[in-house]
């Protein structure tokens, strides 16, 4: 039995159907079909029931199932403890960033890293935030700051700050200072960002503003430079993270909403069990500057 016998039958199992989960795996059904009746026979049980409309595990699927999610789960962790040990060997770190914590926190922790640890090689990885929280899972990067708190027994998360978003838009959408009702942006231009490119930010406002519904007024972008270029151009209103209204040009102003507007939070994000000297140097200046009410350039200067 390999680990792609019990990855196959994880995402048949997840997918109720052969089709689907031969699409996700990237091979074809019939290959697919086989590896599982190979893993059946060495099993020696039938591990679904292929006579419903969908494919269904029977029982001894269901007892299956739980110790095969386990398995793969202890063989990534198996690769994750390789990858820090190789990572601490060979004097390095691997930070991911979102642009937020590019300008508030990287200029501090970069100059003390190189101050401290002058041998250091330290890669920077700019990601958005569901891409940062898999690479570090994965062992590819040993801290990340992200919109996530991720609640989980294997990671840290430090609460670094929090943001209000704005409301924005060129003088010329919206030349008066009356408050604006978030349901008359249905009739108007609207920039935002992707749902994949910035899932919690979108999440945050689609509760306010169904933008699904609003598809013909929609100005989707996938960056940060994108969504400043735009909101510069006067293409539309748009939704701003307090960050970025210094990118703003002088003719772009916060509107005032009817509706008070969600915050952001940034968090660092690290594996609790981690020995890599340089990131224990960063999460003890981070957590330093929580408790004490510092700013990241306080704390890691001082």
């Amino acid at each position: 039995m390999e680990l792609r016998h019990l990855r196959y039958f994880m995402t048949v199992a997840q997918e109720q159907s052969f089709t689907k989960a031969a699409e996700k795996l990237y091979t074809a059904q019939p290959s697919l079909s086989q590896q599982i009746k190979d893993l059946e026979q060495e099993v020696g049980v039938t591990l679904f029931d292929r006579t419903t409309r969908k494919v269904k595990l029977t029982d001894e699927g269901e007892a299956f199932l739980k110790y095969a999610a386990l398995t793969l789960d202890n063989a990534k962790q198996a690769v994750a403890a390789a990858r820090q040990v190789a990572k601490q060997k060979n004097n390095q770190i691997h930070i991911g960033f979102l642009n937020v914590a590019e300008l508030k926190l990287m200029p501090s922790i970069l100059a003390q890293l190189r101050k401290n640890i002058p041998n250091l090689k330290i890669h920077l990885h700019s990601l958005t935030c569901t891409e940062q929280i898999q690479k570090l899972r994965n062992a590819e990067l040993d801290i990340c700051f992200t919109r996530y708190k991720m609640d989980h027994s294997d990671y840290e998360d430090i609460h670094i700050l929090t943001e209000q978003i704005y409301l924005v838009a060129a003088d010329n959408l919206h030349p008066s200072e009356r408050t604006l009702k978030l349901q008359e942006l249905k009739n108007s231009s609207v920039i935002m960002c992707e749902q994949n490119a910035s899932p919690i930010f979108y999440d945050k406002l689609n509760v306010l503003v169904p933008f699904e519904k609003m598809d013909d007024q929609m100005l989707w972008v996938t960056n940060v430079l994108q969504h400043i270029n735009l909101i510069n151009l006067g293409m539309g209103f748009s939704f701003a993270p307090e960050y970025l209204l210094k990118f703003l040009n002088h003719n772009i102003k916060i509107v005032k909403t009817d509706e008070q507007l969600p915050q952001l939070g940034l968090y660092a994000n690290y594996h609790r069990h981690s020995n890599n000297i340089a990131l224990k140097m960063i999460t003890e200046a981070l957590m330093q500057m929580t408790t004490e009410g510092k700013s990241a350039e306080e704390v890691i200067h001082a």
